[in-house]
């Protein structure tokens, strides 16, 4: 037996010992319910990104680690997911009130197997996924379930910090496959908000090199790229990037980001492809736009996009 193997049964053992346990619902109060979905933030790199859920786990405090029972696993597009859109993974699930440290999706990313793949202009590779299948895409957030009436959670992908491109992609050959490091967040339904807004391009045309985002940061801070390794302190990178859709031959695109959780936060919009070098990005406005997001609530945020100096 494979060490995969091996650490996979470890686990569903925990989840057998465990029938009547928070996540069996058989000893589970009346009403106590919990609700599972997931959703991306918007990304217009690739055109599918499929991942193959398996199972879903919950670490109660003060004990072990235990699977949701008759979990049936489900291939996702999440690319499909977007702009607020969810896809359930749990509904009403009677669950034990009470304090819960985790949350955990088993995914299945075996290599030479169609499984969790994506799609890049038209060709489709492998998405690989460290540990996926055996320790799982961990949540470290705690989840109170309330004595009564239904939580509903929502995981949130977060593709553009996420997706790393194999060496050799230029070149049409993806024979490595892609590796999903995940930037996943885990929000309470009831307290979050959303942000829209639009991209007006004073010139009347997107320059052709153009890639369109908003990044929204936590706070007040002076807008920053995502990179790898910098020396400015403290670093600053964004809490999420959000894909303009500009419709062809318009010079004026929207975007959303839902499931924001509530607080002050700092959004610039940029044309300029970002990496994981450290770099300087043109944000417009420079210093960013402050917005306040509320629970239930939609925040607009518009940007002008001046014309380039002649």
């Amino acid at each position: 037996m494979s060490i995969r193997a091996k650490s996979r049964t470890s686990i569903l053992t925990l989840a057998a010992t465990a029938l009547l346990s928070a996540c069996g619902g058989g000893g589970s109060p009346a009403g106590s319910t919990v609700d599972v979905r997931l959703t991306d933030m918007p990304v217009d790199d690739a055109d599918q990104v499929v991942i193959a859920v398996s199972g879903v786990a919950f670490k109660p405090a003060g004990s072990g680690p235990e699977l949701v029972e008759d979990f049936t696993p489900r291939s996702i597009d999440l690319l499909q997911y977007q702009n607020g859109q969810t896809a359930v993974l749990l509904q009403d699930m009677p669950m034990d009130p009470g304090r819960y440290q985790w949350l955990r999706l088993m995914i299945d990313a075996e290599p030479n197997v169609r499984d969790s793949y994506i799609v890049v202009d038209g060709q489709e590779c492998e998405l690989i996924v460290p540990s996926g299948a055996e320790s799982g895409l961990k949540m470290h957030h705690p989840i109170d379930v309330p004595a009564a009436g239904n939580l509903a959670l929502t995981v949130d992908f977060d593709l553009h910090k996420s997706i790393h491109a194999p060496a050799g992609l230029a070149s049409g050959a993806c024979a490595t496959g892609f590796v999903l490091r995940p930037s996943l967040r885990l929000v309470n339904d009831a307290e979050v908000g959303a942000i829209d807004g639009t991209v007006t391009f004073e010139s009347g045309a997107v320059p052709l090199e153009c890639k369109p985002n908003v990044y929204l940061y936590e706070d007040t801070v002076t807008p920053d790229d995502i990179e790898d390794t910098t020396a400015t302190s403290p670093d600053v990178d964004p809490y999420a990037v959000i894909s303009v859709d500009i419709p062809e031959d318009s010079s004026t695109g929207n975007y959303r980001a839902a499931f924001i959780p509530a607080g002050s936060y700092t959004a610039a919009f940029t044309c300029v492809e970002d990496s994981s070098a450290d770099e300087t990005l043109d944000f417009v406005p420079p210093e960013g736009v402050p917005v306040s997001v509320q629970t239930n609530l939609i925040s607009t945020v518009d940007f002008t996009v001046p014309a380039a100096s002649p």
